[in-house]
Formats: C-alpha cells, structure tokens, sequence
C-alpha cells in the first residue's frame, strides 16, 4: 500500500505582528520556505499553530493562503479540525474539503472528559461526512480514548480512515497494535516533536509530525533514514532532538522557542506569541544558539 504520509510533516506555526494580529505576510513566507526545503506534507491548525487562539475568520483565511501558496509544488495538506462539538466539527471538515485540503485530522474531544462512546460518535459524524482520507490522533495523555484499540474500531465501517497519529509516550506499542489490529491497512505517524522517531519508525510509522522550526534538521535526518544509514540517522537526530524533548515538558513554551527560532532565522518578522503564553529561559536561550549554530553548519554541508 503507497504511503499516504510519509517522512517529516511539520506542524506550521502562526505568525503575528508584535501588537497581536496574525501576519498573513510572514505565513506565507513560512510556507514558502517548507516547500522550499522539499517537506511534502504539513498539518495545519495543530498545537503549534496556536489553533486554539486563533478565530473562524482567521483560520479560514490561513487556510485559503496555504492552499493558494502551495499550488505547483507537491506539498500535501493535512487540515486539522479541533471543534468539541460534533455539529461545528462536521462542518468544519466538510468546510476544509470543499477548500482543497488533501486530508482532515481530527483532535478527538477532550473537554469536560467525554466518554469513549462519545468520542466515537463524534469521530463517526466527521468520517462519514468527508470522503477525503483522515487522521485520527491518539493522544490519551489529553483525555479520551486510553487505548488506541478504541479508535481502530472505526477503520471497517470508515475506509476513509487511513492514519493515526500516535502521541502516547511512548508510542512504540500503539504503533505496533495498530499495524497488528488492522493488518497494516492504517498507517502510523509519530506526534510529540518527533521525539520517539527512532523507536518510533522501528515499530513501523511512517512519518513525524513536529513544530516547523527546525523543519531543515528534520529533513537532513530524514535523508540518512531513507539512506538506509541507521547510525548516521541516530547521530544526526542526537544532534538535536535532546532540546526539543527539554522544550516539549510545556507546550506554550514549545511554541515560544520554535517561533523563536523562525524569526532568528528571518523566517518570520515577529516571535509575538498569544497569551497566555511563556517566557523562554536563559538554559533555552542557550540551546537556541547551539541549534542555530548547528543549523549553520549543516547548511554549510559540515553537519
């Protein structure tokens, strides 16, 4: 079966002015630049893109510019929908279809601790509303669905059921019983910035979904991976991924130091995050000079 997903998927941020407004600018800027470094796929509206703080309007607007922006290049679009309520999500979906978007992740329900009968329901109402693939992510850690064997309950009754997002952490198991639960027919991501990739695609996902970035270390990753260079794949992760697993023990602070870092990198003209949001640290001010320094080198080809 082709991968519908594969590799590294960033997660895109949402730029905003420094008075608080979103930079419509400055994100299609970043979209450039992902397309730019030869990522084949995003997801848009995910924690790191600071969904939650963001208005209809807004969204949609987002949305029309990521899809404008990435006509003639190969990029995938994976539209994430976040809504509690069943009625708004199933419009939603149907909405970012009608748009272009090549696939719906759903954030299953959280709030108020639904039961594993009404998360079912509610991811029901959104599968059969699209005929687009979708993404299911498991992330019990939120709430919702412990075992990841609920949600595979779907996958007869909704072929258009085609991925799940393992965020349990760690994933390894999850990745497995989904592969054994469904004989391989839905495919796996790893969530949680790509901190378990390595025991993670040795359990068989086929990709990572982390914040954007450092997107470029990601993919100079990727390349020893699809090499076949398991070591240099380990070594170059190593690089790395031991700050974004200190950054990711809070997700505002996450998406602080990764906002950081795409202005730093003129990616983007403003780090003005939504409130509430956090302060980034002297210890993570450092890191993010060693990672800026490490993202000089390899561009330099001295990685």
């Amino acid at each position: 079966m082709e991968d519908l997903i594969s590799g590294v998927c960033p997660v895109l941020s949402v730029p905003f002015t420094d008075s608080g407004e979103v930079d419509y600018e400055s994100f299609e800027s970043l979209v450039k630049w992902i397309i730019s470094i030869d990522a084949k796929s995003v997801l848009f509206f995910g924690v790191a893109s600071e969904n939650i703080k963001l208005s209809d309007p807004e969204r949609y607007k987002l949305l029309e510019i990521l899809l404008a922006t990435r006509k003639g290049s190969d990029l995938k679009v994976i539209a994430s929908v976040a809504d509690h309520s069943s009625e708004l999500a199933v419009k939603r979906a149907k909405d970012y279809e009608a748009m272009g978007a090549d696939l719906i992740n759903i954030l299953p329900p959280s709030f108020f601790n639904p039961s594993a009968e009404q998360i079912r329901f509610h991811l029901a109402q959104i599968l059969g509303a699209v005929k687009i693939p979708v993404v299911i992510q498991h992330l019990p850690q939120a709430g919702g669905m412990a075992d990841v064997a609920d949600l595979l309950t779907l996958a007869d009754e909704f072929p258009n059921l085609k991925i799940v997002k393992c965020e349990t952490s760690p994933p390894a198991e999850s990745i497995k019983r989904v592969a054994q639960i469904t004989n391989g027919k839905v495919q796996t991501l790893i969530g949680w910035g790509g901190i378990f990739w390595d025991s993670g695609d040795a359990a068989g996902a086929k990709g990572i979904q982390p914040g954007c970035g450092v997107s470029d270390l990601y993919k100079w990753t990727e390349t020893a991976l699809v090499s076949g260079d398991r070591a240099e794949f380990v070594r170059r992760l190593n690089t790395f991924i031991p700050w974004v697993a200190s950054w990711i023990d809070n997700l505002e602070f996450l998406i602080a130091v990764e906002k950081h870092i795409l202005f730093r990198r003129g990616i983007i003209k403003s780090d003005y995050c939504r409130h509430p949001t956090m302060a980034i640290t002297e210890k993570a001010k450092g890191e993010i000079e060693e990672c800026l320094a490490l993202i000089a080198k390899v561009e330099a080809g001295n990685g």
